[in-house]
């Protein structure tokens, strides 16, 4: 079995070249600033990165993806590689000092560098970034740093300047082809769904779960549901999808339950006695982190789905069609609904989507935040009828 090799590392030929001949030349910059759309590579990259880095069999730009090392690297289990998500909204001040800086400067106990990658670090609040600023300005010689953003100009410039960037591309049709193929989706069915991935395989990857899929057809048709129901309907609406995300969570949940049933057998816990000071604690916050981002995910696939759909929607009012839209499979009810919704209204709710997503950043409730949107595009479409 292989793991934790470049060959994993689909779509960023410019950034694996990058890489591999930093590694070449010894050459390996401290901070590194990964820009780009979210999960096209990026943790992929890190970890074959990090196999090269730290593999016992190998000297080379890569690892050699068998031994221990290589394939602990590439589950995330490995002792010098970790990957840093915010618990909350936001990174905050405390986040660096008391998780971060003792990482970081922690006695390696295995492999020759620390690679640490923070996930999403646009989302470091200032105070956080200050912070983080001090450990760029004297980094601890065995550590990389990884930041993953999708817009680096919500960091601060002096951040910025001290790190190497490295630019993430979303994928092509024919990667993306290629993983739908993997995935098993029908052939006749894979043009639609490239075009409706938006270049990301994460995307690609949710199109192929049959739940998520009809989820999708239930979020196109809500502009036709708002307009033959009227704004009564905003409310049931919004009621729906927030619960249909809270279901999805019920998997991590149960995934979650189990990976505690084994650890609880492997340190000999006898109910609720035998854990080790403070790992329960962790875990178990771990494991509300990962339920609260499997609905919060959920939510960000319906708010794309809306913004493709009201996009293609201004492109047919401008006459564009077929291999033009994101969302082929629905060109005729593009057609309809371009004439049901004026094209002002249209960019009007696209800027209500960018608002509900901010407001959820903030930790806003879903289904109030889900209502608004759905009035905005309501109210428009009832004046029109």
């Amino acid at each position: 079995m292989t793991a934790a090799t470049w060959d994993e590392v689909l779509g960023q030929p410019a950034a694996v070249q990058t890489l591999r001949t930093a590694l070449v030349a010894d050459e390996v910059a401290h901070a590194w600033l990964l820009v780009g759309p979210r999960g096209v590579g990026q943790q992929e990259a890190t970890r074959a990165f990090a196999a090269a880095l730290n593999c016992p069999e190998t000297t080379t730009d890569q690892g050699c993806g068998t031994c221990s090392t290589c394939r602990r690297i590439s589950r995330g289990a490995h002792p010098a590689v970790a990957d840093l998500e915010p618990k909350g909204a936001n990174y905050l001040v405390d986040d660096v000092r008391e998780e971060w800086m003792p990482l970081a400067t922690r006695t390696l106990t295995e492999g020759r560098r620390r690679v640490l990658r923070i996930s999403a670090a646009e989302r470091m609040n200032e105070a956080a970034q200050n912070a983080f600023l001090k450990i760029l300005e004297e980094p601890p010689p065995s550590v990389v740093w990884v930041l993953d953003v999708e817009d680096e100009g919500a960091l601060l410039e002096t951040v910025v300047s001290r790190c190497r960037r490295l630019d993430f591309v979303p994928w092509g049709p024919a990667e993306l082809t290629g993983r739908a193929a993997t995935l098993g989706v029908p052939e006749e069915q894979r043009p639609a769904m490239v075009r409706a991935a938006l270049g990301s395989p994460e995307r690609l990857a949710d199109l192929a779960d049959p739940d998520i899929a009809k989820a999708r057809w239930d979020h196109l048709s809500l502009l036709d549901r708002l307009a033959t129901g009227g704004p009564g309907e905003v409310i049931p609406a919004a009621k729906e999808r927030v619960q249909w995300a809270r279901s999805r969570v019920a998997p991590v949940k149960e995934r979650n339950a189990e990976e505690l049933r084994q650890l609880g057998e492997a340190f000999g816990v006898e109910g609720s006695q035998g854990w080790p000071p403070g790992v329960k604690a962790r875990l178990t916050r771990r494991f509300e982190r990962l339920e609260r981002q499997e609905q919060r995910r959920c939510l960000d696939l319906l708010l794309d789905d809306l913004a493709s759909y009201l996009r293609d929607l201004l492109a047919v009012q401008a006459g564009a069609g077929g291999a033009e839209l994101v969302n082929l499979d629905h060109e005729a009810a593009l057609r309809r609904d371009a004439d049901r919704l004026p094209a002002a209204d249209a960019v009007v709710g696209l800027q209500a989507v960018v608002r509900c997503r901010e407001a959820l950043d903030r930790n806003g409730n879903p289904e109030l935040q889900l209502e608004r949107l759905l009035y905005t595009l309501a109210l428009p479409l009832y004046r029109a009828a």
